[in-house]
């Protein structure tokens, strides 16, 4: 099987222009970890809700030091709740990530399993002269894998059950 294949074309994308706090709503509404950011039909990055942690973290973050032993990090709740509204006004571009891991439409998916795990990602994007064309996630991987399972021996549960 190949990418072509296996890929959700319906991709849910944000543009260049939006913001953080469009990010946030797309990925709530549609409950999924992360978003292709475009330029018209072009991939030009990608934003996870990991990213959007991590700038409210350093946006939110006291440090408190120890004199016996390590350093303790905490989001401050009052910091967060006077910046959050100027956190979630910044546009994309500035938090999203330009190294989106993609995939030609003819790449096997064995190939593109071994480099989510390599590269420590969720989604890669089929991606065919700049043009964005789908995304694949582990669990798209899993689902077919599984799929391949049942086929192959009669079922979720390797017989032909039934009561």
């Amino acid at each position: 099987m190949y990418a072509r294949e296996l890929m959700t074309r319906d991709v849910i994308a944000v543009p260049v222009s939006a913001t953080v706090a469009d990010v946030v709503e797309l990925l709530r509404r549609h409950t999924i970890s992360g978003l292709p950011v475009v330029d018209g039909d072009r991939l030009v990055g990608v934003i996870t809700g990991g990213d959007v942690l991590r700038a409210v973290q350093q946006k939110a973050t006291k440090i408190y030091h120890s004199l016996l032993g390590p350093t303790h990090v905490v989001i401050d709740e009052r910091v967060w709740r006077e910046d959050r509204h100027a956190l979630l006004a910044l546009p994309v571009v500035r938090m999203m990530s330009r190294g989106a891991v993609t995939v030609s439409p003819e790449t096997p998916v064995g190939e593109i399993a071994d480099r989510m795990l390599s590269q420590n990602v969720r989604r890669v994007f089929v991606v065919e002269g700049g043009r964005l064309l789908g995304v694949i996630t582990r669990n798209d991987i899993v689902r077919w894998l599984i799929t391949g399972i049942d086929r192959s021996q009669g079922g979720a549960f390797g017989g032909a059950g039934g009561s």
